[in-house]
């Protein structure tokens, strides 16, 4: 009898880490992703209308998460999960609108159908990576700083010289997600809630990362080796 009620437990716990359910994923002009800009450069505006210059993932948490860190760094472990579902920038001339799969296609990990869960959508440059689990490696450590009148992304492990990156997060919101077959696929994006639950109703700001240039990586360079013959002439 135990061994049947270990078993039960552990399928009970491994189809919950794997359930899904499924969202409709395409914002709306009232919800568009947009770029910040800053005294020491950069660009504004919504994000470029050309395809695949940015990229969004789906995270979701227990309904009980209603808030992170202006740095998202509690998005980088649990009880934060990426959910597999991604988008990208469509070519609407417009700008700032994202696309990807809806549906029965539009599958989301850890969120069962039916599931009230909160969901969060990180947005980035595609100069940053192709995946979340790039991006987020590289966001570890990193501050959301006020600059310029704006914000910027200082610190962390971003790879250098990749030019006006951007990288930000929609508000937190709670939802049921829909059947894994599609009925029922809750709207990431919309105007106001329903009985699903609350779709992301404002634009997403991305803010620039502040990476060093190539210029001045080389005169920090310079500056390290002529220390280094200082000290073995002393």
């Amino acid at each position: 009898m135990k061994k049947i009620a270990v078993t039960l437990c552990l399928t009970a716990i491994a189809s919950a880490a794997f359930a899904q359910g499924t969202v409709n994923f395409a914002n709306t002009s009232g919800t568009t992703f947009r770029t910040n800009a800053i005294a020491t450069g950069g660009t504004s505006g919504n994000t470029a209308a050309a395809a695949g210059g940015f990229i969004y993932e789906v995270l979701t948490a227990p309904s009980s998460v209603t808030t992170v860190d202006a740095s998202l760094q509690g998005l980088l472990s649990a009880p934060w999960s990426d959910t597999g579902l991604k988008g990208t920038n469509s070519l609407l001339a417009t700008g700032g609108r994202a696309s990807g799969p809806s549906g029965s296609g539009g599958i989301v990990q850890n969120w069962a159908g039916g599931a009230g869960q909160s969901f969060i959508v990180v947005g980035w440059s595609s100069n940053l990576g192709s995946t979340w689990a790039a991006v987020s490696a590289e966001l570890a450590g990193a501050q959301l700083q006020a600059a310029g009148g704006s914000f910027m992304w200082t610190g962390g492990n971003f790879t250098p010289f990749v030019g006006n990156a951007f990288l930000g997060a929609s508000t937190i919101q709670a939802a049921n997600s829909g059947a894994p077959d599609g009925t029922g696929a809750f709207t990431l994006f919309g105007a106001s809630g329903g009985a699903q639950g609350t779709p992301i109703t404002t634009p997403t700001s991305l803010f620039v990362v502040n990476v060093p240039e190539p210029t001045s990586m080389a005169l920090a360079g310079l500056g390290l080796a002529a220390g280094f013959i200082l000290r073995r002439r002393k």
